[in-house]
């Protein structure tokens, strides 16, 4: 028998095998390093935790306190440490605490709010740029009745934007008044309270509360020039009394504004001055402002021809309006116009049902193409038959057009002032608006506000426009909802009106609105809103009418621009 060598195949194979076995021992052992490290350094941080609760329980009670803490005592807040190579944080938070076995705030049996103290020490790391952490809690109690030697309690309620008690809020209370400096941070409990007994007594104690990176912030403010009198003002904390302050915070919304000019009637108009509106002709020419039929020779018409309009694609269609046809028919002539659709492939004729008539086409008038539901005839077209039994009579297409509604188009680089409801304060009796700022659409006619605190606010145009339409008519931002207000905005007039229709808060669509010594009537939008610019200063009588709801009629004394708010009542 002989004996054969190893293949490259082999060679490949066994390769691949000992790379796969490697590999695999390679990442095992890569792991069992990295879960050695991570034991070591827990066991570090446990070790510092312990090291530090100890310290604490061997101080005497009255020592028990940190640096700018409430109790204020010697130990740090906040402590670095180097430990086999690794840093760690060591965090320490004491507190007093209110027992409810003697009675809570002001129903405690001795009036002593700080039964004993708690201590929280936590410890952070990371780990390979992961973030790490472990934390104790103790109790440390008097060695005998509880006892508070001076200081108050100071109280901090936080509810959310429903009034609901808010836990796990951030509570900071800072007052460089005292001695030493206070400057301590908690979380609100499950109840929505940070209390602080044993307080210092003393003025000026600054509070911030917030709650996660998507929260509102609250406060309270300094006496400033801008601010002389903040509400709320930095509070005072009396000894042996109880100091309550409430904050409500709650999730931060968002505002993108979009401006817009309003939509508006265009059309397709065709006089007939010459054929550049036609795409095509068949035995059809266009003559002294009139399409006609050719003349096969001199004064004899053809018996039938064609002519199809240039296609009618409207940018930012809202709706069709009317095909107005004007024409003269002599006896034994006819013409039909019919009205074609984009399907995707090709133009097709819309059908009798949907357009009625169209079937046998239309010879003069105005025809309701409004019908039309854009969303399937956003493309149309025009095609005219002439014919003639009479050879030396040719029928006439004086015009033709098609109107429609297109918009919004949006309207860029429009500025306005937005100022909240909330107060901080006041000068001089003027309110200290919480959020007041300006702003302008960009490019994209469009402006993003993030972190916006839930509240109702107040937007001024500051160009020269006249407001047609706002929606929502009110700006109130809810918590945690982006709101997503419009506007279309119109040239300005010395003198407009927007009338503004509702039915229990809910703004009322298809109303009809007409306004006295303006011809004809309005329909409401979707926002319950018409606008009608260019008006005098002077009294006008509104007349609002709607299906199902009782007619209402006011009359309004229009004097700048001008806005009415109308309540309808549902029968």
């Amino acid at each position: 028998m002989r004996s054969r060598g190893m293949t490259l195949i082999d060679v490949v194979v066994g390769v691949a095998i000992m790379s796969l076995i490697f590999i695999a021992i390679f990442g095992a052992f890569r792991i069992s390093i990295e879960l050695v490290y991570s034991t070591k350094a827990k066991t570090g941080a446990v070790s510092l935790m312990t090291e530090q609760l100890e310290y604490i329980r061997s101080l005497p009670y009255a020592a028990v306190g940190t640096v700018g803490g409430i109790p204020t005592g010697n130990i740090p807040q906040l402590n670095q440490v180097s430990l086999n190579g690794i840093t760690y944080t060591v965090r320490t938070l004491i507190q007093y605490i209110d027992a409810p076995e003697d009675g809570l705030d002001d129903n405690d049996e001795n009036l002593i709010t700080a039964d004993y103290k708690t201590v929280k020490v936590e410890v952070l790391w990371s780990v390979k740029e992961s973030a790490r952490s472990t934390y104790a809690v103790t109790r440390v109690s008097p060695p005998g009745e509880e006892t508070l030697e001076d200081g108050g309690t100071l109280k901090v309620n936080v509810y959310d934007a429903a009034i609901n008690p808010l836990p796990g809020a951030y509570v900071r209370i800072v007052n460089p008044n005292t001695t030493p400096a206070v400057d301590v941070s908690v979380t609100s409990n499950e109840n929505g309270v940070a209390s602080f007994p044993g307080a210092p007594e003393a003025g000026g104690y600054e509070i911030t509360v917030g709650g996660t990176n998507n929260y509102s912030t609250a406060q309270t403010y300094d006496d400033t020039a801008q601010n002389p009198n903040p509400s709320p003002a930095h509070i005072a904390v009396v000894d042996e009394q109880i100091t309550s302050i409430t904050f409500f915070i709650d999730m931060l919304g968002s505002l993108r504004f979009s401006t817009f000019e309003p939509i508006g009637l265009s059309s397709f108009n065709d006089t007939f001055s010459n054929q550049s509106k036609l795409v095509a002709t068949t035995s059809t020419t266009v003559l002294g402002g009139a399409l006609v039929l050719d003349e096969a020779s001199e004064g004899v018409y053809e018996t039938i021809g064609t002519a199809i309009s240039e296609t009618v694609s409207p940018a930012l269609l809202a709706s069709w309006g009317s095909l107005d046809i004007s024409s003269t028919i002599p006896a034994d002539t006819s013409l039909v116009v019919q009205v074609y659709y984009y399907d995707g492939s090709a133009f097709t004729l819309i059908d009798n049902d949907t357009l009625p008539g169209n079937a046998t086409g239309f010879s003069s008038g105005s025809i309701n193409v409004g019908v039309l539901p854009i969303g399937t005839y956003n493309t149309l077209q025009l095609r005219a038959a002439l014919s003639t039994a009479d050879t030396a009579a040719t029928p006439e297409l004086l015009d033709w057009s098609l109107s429609y509604n297109a918009g919004p188009t949006p309207l860029p680089n429009v500025s306005f002032d937005i100022v909240g409801t909330k107060t901080i304060g006041s000068n001089g009796g003027v309110p200290v608006y919480k959020y007041s700022d300006s702003f302008t659409t960009d490019s994209s006619a469009e402006w993003f506000i993030d972190d916006v605190e839930w509240d109702t606010y107040t937007v001024t145009l500051t160009d020269a426009y006249d407001i047609a339409e706002r929606c929502p008519n009110d700006i109130t931002v809810a918590p945690g909802i982006e709101l997503e207000p419009y506007y279309y905005l119109a040239p300005d007039t010395a003198h407009s009106l927007r009338v503004y229709v509702a039915s229990g808060g809910i703004p009322v669509q298809d109303a009809s609105v007409s306004i006295s010594g303006v011809s004809g009537s309005l329909t409401t939008s979707v926002c319950g809103q018409v606008y009608s610019g260019g008006l005098s200063e002077n009294d006008y009588t509104i007349t609002i009418s709607k299906t199902g709801f009782a007619n209402a009629e006011e009359t309004v004394s229009v004097s700048g621009d001008t806005v009415l708010l109308v309540g309808l009542t549902a029968l």
